[in-house]
């Protein structure tokens, strides 16, 4: 057990030093009030250690996804959503799916993925593009100006509006992306709930509480 619940602590680098203490001390002591004291039986019982692992920081995320954000920026919010999909993903891979209802899920959760990251690459694509009409417009006006001087005001022309373009739609471009990552770790968050079961653990500490 002692090597189970080491390998398992190891793998919980990402939660702060409270956290990973409260993690450990739960299924060490789970494990130790149920008897299990080799290494196959705490893999019996709670899956390996990267399993169990990547099941509790999912959690976690999780957790920390639904608590008051007062102490998040902004700016830090889409980056914990990112971390928050990728930690369930992991989650998801590691669980053994059976069952044809969680596989469809699954396969729906790969599928939202999908679209949604395409959406995500559609609009930068798309402010890439703007930005670059720009760039051109300022380089062939400055270049051009002192040889065909009406030439050269209208793609400087062309190079302001573009820049006023980019001015006004930023927030908008920003906020759409921010948006579509929300949704889609909501929706992870759901997958996650529906297709990977509580350990019997979890269900044990939740009965107690109850």
């Amino acid at each position: 057990m002692n090597d189970y619940i080491a390998e398992f602590r190891a793998l919980l680098g990402q939660l702060s030093e409270d956290e990973r203490a409260e993690a450990v001390d739960f299924y060490q002591e789970y494990l130790q009030d149920g008897g299990f004291e080799t290494y196959d039986d705490c893999v019996r019982e709670l899956g390996t250690p990267h399993q169990l692992a990547r099941k509790v920081l999912a959690d976690y995320s999780i957790r920390t996804m639904e608590a008051p954000s007062g102490n998040q920026t902004r700016g830090s919010k889409p980056k914990n959503d990112v971390k928050t999909i990728w930690l369930i993903i992991l989650a998801i891979v590691s669980t053994p799916v059976t069952i044809p209802l969680a596989l469809g899920l699954a396969g729906l959760f790969v599928a939202a993925i999908a679209v949604v990251g395409s959406l995500i690459v559609a609009v930068i694509a798309v402010f890439v593009a703007i930005i670059t009409l720009g760039v051109v417009g300022l380089v062939v006006g400055l270049g051009t100006i002192f040889t065909s001087f009406w030439s050269g005001i209208f793609y400087l022309g062309i190079a302001l509006i573009v820049a006023g373009l980019l001015v006004m739609l930023f927030p908008a471009f920003k906020w759409l992306i921010n948006e579509l990552i929300r949704g889609i770790t909501l929706f992870s968050k759901w997958i996650y709930n529906k297709i990977v079961p509580k350990n019997r653990a979890e269900q044990n500490r939740k009965g107690d509480q109850q």
